[in-house]
């Protein structure tokens, strides 16, 4: 089985697709993972051993669809479901493909009125209902981020967190976020 996984941006949330990852190639361990992202974000999965190959998207949406097609995928992930991702899964025609609920209504109702219409589940748990059809389910071991050895060093961390370490990042490019 060839799998496409689809996420363009952004940081934070190319992060929140890695237990997707991970969960699809420990629970089909024969399948093979590709992943299609924007360059300026293709360091985050680089080193990602749970992906077989990463491909990107530069500025030419046509061109890189035209290079999918020749994989002839068997399923696609659809992780950011926008209008550009929906152009690639309806191009490479593949019959089996799913995108998570972005319940872009409910977030603006949220952002804008105050009311909370969301479901009560994070948004990976949401990224999990787009492999649910193949049986994935969550592990709960959380996000994965692989750093190549030779961009590790001591130096960056305290002694006393040498035996290991828990990193939080806060941020976002809105204002509603």
């Amino acid at each position: 089985m060839k799998v496409l996984v689809i996420r363009f941006s952004s940081i934070g949330d190319i992060v929140l697709t890695t237990p997707v990852v991970r969960c699809l190639r420990k629970q089909l361990p024969n399948a093979q993972i590709h992943y299609l992202t924007k360059v300026s974000y293709g360091s985050l999965l680089a080193h990602n051993p749970n992906i077989d190959r990463l491909w990107f998207l530069h500025d030419d949406l046509d061109q890189i669809i035209n290079d999918l097609k020749k994989e002839q995928f068997d399923c696609v992930i659809d992780l950011h479901n926008n209008l550009r991702t929906l152009k690639v899964r309806r191009a490479l025609r593949v019959k089996k493909t799913w995108a998570f609920p972005k319940l872009n209504v409910r977030k603006w109702v949220y952002t804008n009125l105050k009311w909370n219409l969301m479901p009560d589940a994070s948004i990976v748990e949401r990224y999990f209902e787009a492999v649910r059809p193949l049986g994935v389910r969550n592990d709960g071991m959380g996000l994965d981020q692989y750093t190549p050895p030779s961009q590790l060093s001591n130096r960056d961390i305290p002694m006393s967190h040498w035996g290991g370490y828990v990193g939080c990042v806060i941020g976002a490019s809105l204002n509603t976020k």
